[in-house]
């Protein structure tokens, strides 16, 4: 995958309530399948029970994930649906989906929940070869695999923007790869998506006895 530019946006925060990052999240902790649809960015589905997603035919991982939460359609699918669409594309790792959706969600900004005085150590090395990434992707992991180190130190020795660290850092913290040594980082408890055909099926079947 080509790389992509490091982002000279203002720095600050962004929550992943705002993006498809929390819906993602959301299945893969209730090990849901579930379908994510968004108008012209595309869809893919999420095997929370299996670990993997897969995109549909005409996924645009850039729109799709700076595009806000609010356009986003969620459905619950059933594991025989799900296997269907699977069977057609190849499944990949979760943790590639998360990565991707932090990264671009991110643009130069810190994820809510990061300091940049955390101390962080990256468990291993990411695939870069299947992810988008920075100029200086493969510095930042070098450093945070090798030593647990803090985002403002690994600015001041790498001598890169903060941004593009930012950048990272959240994708590796939506991706569970970064370790936070000196802090209690845990996952947000989130409860299960609801089915609303279901839904929509039993208020119509009420609504006409």
């Amino acid at each position: 995958m080509a790389m992509v530019a490091a982002a000279t946006t203002k720095t600050d925060f962004f929550s992943p309530d705002d993006y498809v990052i929390t819906p993602i999240r959301r299945a893969i902790h209730n090990r849901q399948d579930i379908l994510l649809t968004i108008d012209n960015a595309g869809a893919v589905v999420v095997r929370g029970a299996k670990g993997e997603y897969v995109p549909e035919p005409g996924f645009d991982p850039v729109k799709f994930f700076t595009t806000p939460a609010t356009q986003l359609r969620v459905s619950v699918l059933e594991p025989a649906d799900a296997g269907r669409r699977a069977e057609a594309l190849h499944g990949r790792n979760v943790d590639e989906l998360m990565w991707t959706a932090g990264f671009h969600a991110s643009n130069g900004r810190l994820m809510e929940g990061c300091n940049t005085y955390d101390v962080v150590q990256l468990q291993h090395w990411p695939n870069l070869t299947r992810l988008p990434h920075t100029p200086n992707t493969m510095r930042i992991v070098a450093m945070l695999t090798r030593h647990a180190t803090s985002i403002a130190l690994a600015h001041r020795l790498l001598k890169i923007e903060p941004a593009e660290l930012y950048r990272v850092y959240s994708a590796a913290r939506c991706a569970g790869l970064a370790r936070v040594i000196n802090g209690t980082a845990q996952e947000p408890a989130l409860k299960p998506h609801r089915n609303h055909t279901l839904l929509s099926q039993l208020m119509a079947k009420i609504a006409g006895l």
